[in-house]
């Protein structure tokens, strides 16, 4: 009778390591489908890195507002006693606009990709027509410094 219980016993432990093995492959499948699903849900889900904002300014407000921001910026390194916050609200004023809705258009152009550097161009563009010799300035530094982001030449 002994020999039967031993006998018994590893038909009962041996089916029961089969069994164990085959759930743990089983789990593993089920498990690489359930992450291959929420990869996927994770994928589509984000079309877009940042929200547009509520009151979204237009890329042309955008290239002006920074085109006189650099302006402004040029004035603060010719005066240094120019107050570069009032400078700042005057900007902003001047477009009929507050920071808060400057930051998150922004924001949003920034995270959108290649709308800021068309904003970029844009104001490049409109500080070229208020001077021209700025294209000359331009092209020498582009010239003289290849590695200048792109908006730059």
């Amino acid at each position: 009778t002994r020999r039967k219980q031993n006998e018994w016993w590893h038909y009962k432990r041996s089916r029961f390591w089969s069994n164990q093995h085959e759930n743990k492959i089983y789990l593993r499948e089920i498990m690489r489908k359930i992450v291959a699903v929420f990869t996927l849900l994770f994928l589509f889900s984000c079309t877009e890195m940042v929200d547009k904002p509520q009151k979204l300014l237009s890329k042309e407000q955008m290239s002006a507002i920074i085109a006189d921001f650099a302006i402004y910026d040029q004035a603060y390194s010719v005066r240094p006693d120019v107050n570069m916050e009032l400078a700042s609200r005057h900007v902003l004023l001047k477009h009929k606009t507050n920071a808060a809705i400057y930051r998150d258009s922004y924001t949003y152009y920034l995270g959108v990709s290649g709308d800021l550097e068309e904003i970029l161009e844009g104001a490049k563009e409109i500080l070229i027509q208020k001077d021209p010799k700025l294209e000359e300035y331009i092209k020498k530094q582009k010239k003289d410094n290849p590695n200048l982001p792109s908006f730059v030449k």
